[in-house]
């Protein structure tokens, strides 16, 4: 299977005998919903990485650009071009920050707030799509394990 590229599989048993490895099922089901969620956001004019900007500004109000690559989990480097995209689509605000001339506050526009709640609210449609058959404490569950995996990531060594 060749990211993009590759065919879509017809059932889950597909994968076996790797279907049983946690860590090539994230990398598939990742691949995929990369995929579906990058259609998605074409409709609002957004790629992921776009959408994860707004939507962690959304979360905070306002944030140091340093700090925003953080919680989006961008790069530094890559966080600035998406910015400069952003502005220039006037969806976010860069002003100076008045405790540290070195370093910009980022902030939603008028415009970056409505968009935001627009993609917000399709995004929610594609997770009950995705989501179901899972039931509340399904759903918590697997949340609760992804967030375990998440941590073990991030982990150093």
């Amino acid at each position: 299977m060749d990211g993009d590229q590759g065919e879509e599989l017809g059932s889950f048993e597909e994968l076996k005998p790797f279907g049983e490895s946690v860590a090539f099922m994230l990398s598939i089901l990742g691949a995929m919903e990369l995929r579906s969620f990058r259609v998605l956001m074409t409709s609002v004019s957004l790629e992921p990485r776009t959408f994860g900007v707004l939507r962690a500004l959304a979360d905070v109000g306002s944030a140091k650009q340093h700090h925003l690559s953080q919680l989006a989990q961008v790069p530094a480097s890559t966080m600035v071009a998406i910015l400069d995209e952003l502005e220039a689509a006037d969806l976010v605000s860069r002003d100076p920050d008045p405790g540290d001339r070195r370093a910009h506050q980022v902030s939603l526009t008028a415009q970056g707030r409505d968009l935001i709640e627009r993609a917000t609210a399709l995004a929610w449609r594609h997770e009950q799509e995705i989501t179901a058959g899972l039931s509340v404490n399904d759903r918590k569950a697997l949340l609760d394990a992804l967030s375990l995996v998440f941590r073990n990531l991030k982990r150093p060594g």
